[in-house]
């Protein structure tokens, strides 16, 4: 399996300087090869004529130019792909600057120097410290090194490792229906709950103040970069704190559960309301979810139809609005707080879903581990890139 462990790098102000040029000679590399029709391997030899017109490039690593070459290639197969499902697409726009560049394969290491662990690049050199918040990784198979707008550099360090993927052990006795909304971000099938922060919401007073101060100074002025980045750093500590909060939940869930059932929510649909939309966005249920698929053993995604309206003690149905928060049957006289009785629905839904499978998950179809599933989901939807890019 890969893995990726992404890391805070610390660089110096002269290695921050030749990282800098770094991204300048992809960005230049990139808009010169956007709009060329040549093929991938036309462009890769190109690329080795061009450097004798241009020797300067021969001070940046073979292999990271040829990466940004095979970028190029793959957003040429995306918009061959848009296109033939009939979207309106046009060509590869000029790039004003470039935040990443690859190192594939060749021309890193990763250095222990006391207690500080060091960076090495080809053609760069060392680019600083990088803080390992794991084991020193192995098996490398190629590092990116991004700059965030807030200025923060990273290094993402791709590793293959070899992990048998057998089906583990499922305990159904361990099994939870999630519902998740916007006042609570959470409420499950065994009745706790967990309030969204919203961290968006609690960040908009700072954030409009940081808007009213860029659009205050004059464009491309050094206060103005300034006044770019502060904005940014905001925007990043409410990504960093939504993402650890989304983190830590949902480790909880899957250290608790072997079976997690969550319903199967059309997240575009969903925001056309523009009531909703920003606290929709802000909860990131999508992430929440993907967390859970890659850390949990099962995870289920079942139809969210009536999981709201349905009595989960006798299947009546009850209409309400989104203002009631009470769920009262008229039939059997079941009164619950709302979203207990959808994560309830949902827990039957998906046990309804497994069917007789549910006593024996080692031996039924339904039962993939998740890292499988999403390697087959990943091939058939290559497959299908490839047959329309063939069609």
């Amino acid at each position: 399996m890969t893995i990726t462990v992404k890391c805070r790098l610390y660089p110096t102000a002269q290695q921050q300087e030749m990282l800098e040029q770094t991204l300048d000679g992809c960005r230049w590399v990139y808009n010169y090869f956007r709009n060329k029709p040549m093929s991938i391997y036309d462009m890769q030899f190109a690329l080795t004529e061009l450097k004798e017109s241009h020797p300067w490039l021969r001070n940046y690593h073979s292999k990271m130019l040829q990466m940004v070459v095979h970028q190029i290639d793959v957003a040429r197969s995306g918009l061959r792909v848009l296109s033939k499902r009939g979207k309106k697409t046009g060509k590869l726009k000029y790039a004003e600057e470039c935040n990443t560049f690859v190192y594939n394969q060749t021309g890193f290491k990763i250095e222990r120097h006391g207690d500080t662990d060091l960076l090495w690049l080809s053609k760069v050199g060392y680019v600083g410290e990088i803080r390992l918040h794991r084991r020193q990784p192995y098996n490398i198979k190629q590092i990116s090194i991004t700059r965030k707008p807030s200025g923060r550099w990273y290094a993402n360090i791709v590793c293959e490792q070899s992990r048998p993927l057998v089906v583990p052990p499922i305990n159904t006795s361990k099994s939870i229906g999630i519902d998740v909304g916007i006042t609570k971000f959470v409420h499950d099938s065994d009745n706790h709950s967990v309030d969204n922060p919203q961290f968006l919401k609690k960040m908009l007073k700072p954030l409009r103040r940081a808007d009213r101060k860029v659009s205050r100074r004059q464009f491309g002025s050094c206060n103005y970069k300034k006044a770019k980045g502060m904005r940014a750093r905001l925007w990043e500590r409410i990504y960093n704190k939504r993402h650890d909060f989304l983190h830590k939940l949902s480790t909880v869930y899957a250290k608790r559960y072997d079976l997690i059932f969550v319903e199967k929510l059309n997240i575009m649909n969903m925001v056309r309301n523009h009531k909703l939309a920003r606290s929709i966005v802000d909860s990131g249920w999508t992430t929440f979810k993907a967390m859970l698929e890659y850390k949990a053993k099962l995870v289920f995604e079942v139809n969210s139809y009536n999981t709201s309206v349905d009595c989960s003690r006798c299947g009546n149905k009850v209409a309400k609005s989104l203002a009631v928060r009470t769920h009262r049957c008229d039939k059997c006289g079941l009164v619950l707080d709302r979203d207990y009785n959808a994560s309830l629905n949902i827990l039957q839904s998906g046990k309804a879903l497994l069917g007789d499978g549910i006593g024996l998950p080692m031996g039924h179809g339904e039962f993939t581990p998740v890292e499988i599933a999403a390697q087959q989901q990943s091939l058939k939807q290559e497959e299908e890139a490839h047959e329309l890019i063939r069609g």
